[in-house]
């Protein structure tokens, strides 16, 4: 059995890591040349993708995991807050539960690690053929074709692969953009970070719309596996930064934001925030000009089959079937839970135990029981942002906001007392 896979993000090189260590023979093609070359700044792992990575990676590989992620300090709560960085409510965190906080440059080496051949960079799909054999065909940009048993569209938002199955797109604009950067973090802005940060990440809502995702990625500061330790695949540890992300209404951005460069895209965030916190202001405009770049939120219908189309030799996983905005912090997540499963069904093909359509059947089945709800969950903070984009959700933001975090500061107040 061989698997061509199409897209090394993290689903499809999840998956690629699986099947080899299984025995089954792997290709991947992406069309980027290297795998630096990608957008995104800090993925959330939760533990159910944990556990799939420690399935299919051999206990070094997932020690280097371990060693270039942030330790679980790193996000024992997630904050709400509003625009003057005042906490509004938070989410603890279950601190028993495995979770990874690593950076996407990283996950993304890591896990092409070891794929040696099987990895094809600056590889350009462009379309399939089935055969009356059951196996399907490949095509690329640069003419060649790659066949094989089963093809996966791993291949993101906008995925050939899954348009293809489906005759249409398979998720749609959210909406709602974002502007993202890192910061280093340095001597002279360590102490503009707001203190709310500390325990982990932060969504703040503010007028007009306007959110605003900030988190600390520092994987020095105390990582879960010493990198010292990982002698047989090399810990990778990035410097520290803060990682920000502006999100606002489609309309509330310049015309063809795609096109700014990063003094552009710093200005245009600087001025969607006007009115928020100095200090957020301030570490916004301090960002690495690399680091910067606008992103495009789309979203599947979580209502809708995510897969509608027969079961065969071709299929598809993570954002090609399940796009979701990045504010649920579930998408590269759901991909690897994606990987997992489908590279559990494909090993009983491999022991003769089912065969390659009733293989894809049942992991599509499976995929839709939980992939719904995580699109569900992604899209909710884009709605609370649309109602605070209308003059009336503006009006009632500036009158609620402070009421709401001054509340909660007082319920705090008041639960020390008690407890004093």
């Amino acid at each position: 059995m061989k698997v061509v896979v199409i897209g090394a993000g993290m689903g499809g090189l999840a998956l690629a890591q699986a099947l080899s260590r299984g025995g089954i023979e792997v290709v991947v093609h992406d069309r980027d040349r290297a795998v630096e070359a990608t957008g995104g700044y800090r993925l959330h792992l939760d533990h159910l993708a944990c556990a799939a990575l420690r399935r299919r990676l051999a206990p070094g590989h997932y020690q280097a995991l371990l060693a270039s992620s942030a330790g679980r300090r790193a996000f024992t709560r997630f904050a709400f807050a509003d625009h003057r960085m005042r906490l509004l409510f938070a989410e603890a965190q279950d601190l028993a539960a495995e979770t990874l906080m690593i950076g996407r440059v990283t996950l993304r080496r890591l896990l092409a690690h070891g794929l040696g051949d099987a990895l094809r960079l600056g590889s350009e799909f462009t379309g399939h053929r089935t055969h009356p054999d059951g196996t399907v065909t490949a095509h690329f940009a640069d003419g060649g074709t790659e066949t094989g048993d089963l093809l996966v569209g791993a291949d993101g938002v906008g995925s050939r692969v899954a348009h293809a199955l489906a005759g249409r797109p398979t998720s749609a604009p959210a909406g709602v953009g974002g502007i993202a950067g890192r910061t280093p973090l340095t001597a002279g802005t360590r102490p503009l970070v707001p203190a709310l940060l500390t325990p982990g990440p932060a969504l703040a809502f503010g007028p007009g719309g306007v959110g605003l995702f900030l988190t600390v990625h520092d994987p020095a500061s105390g990582p879960a596996v010493d990198p010292a330790a990982c002698t047989e695949v090399a810990a990778i540890t990035e410097p520290p930064s803060l990682v920000w992300g502006v999100l606002a209404p489609d309309r509330a951005y310049p015309d063809r934001p795609r096109e700014l460069d990063a003094a552009g895209l710093v200005g245009a965030a600087g001025a969607l925030l006007g009115g928020w916190s100095p200090d957020v202001r301030a570490l916004v405009r301090a960002a690495d000009p690399a680091s910067v770049a606008f992103f495009g939120f789309h979203a599947a219908d979580p209502d809708a089959d995510l897969t509608p189309w027969p079961a065969g030799a071709v299929t598809a996983l993570g954002d090609a079937v399940h796009a979701m905005p990045p504010t649920g912090g579930m998408a590269a997540a759901t991909a690897i839970r994606d990987a997992d499963l489908l590279a559990e069904e494909l090993l009983l093909v491999r022991d003769g135990e089912s065969t390659i359509p009733l293989a894809v059947h049942r992991y599509q089945k499976r995929m839709a029981a939980y992939a719904g709800e995580a699109v569900r969950t992604s899209i909710q903070p884009l709605r609370w942002l649309e109602r605070l984009a209308t003059p009336a959700g503006t009006r009632a933001a500036r009158i609620a906001l402070p009421a709401v975090a001054a509340a909660t500061r007082l319920g705090r107040t008041l639960t020390g007392a008690r407890h004093g």
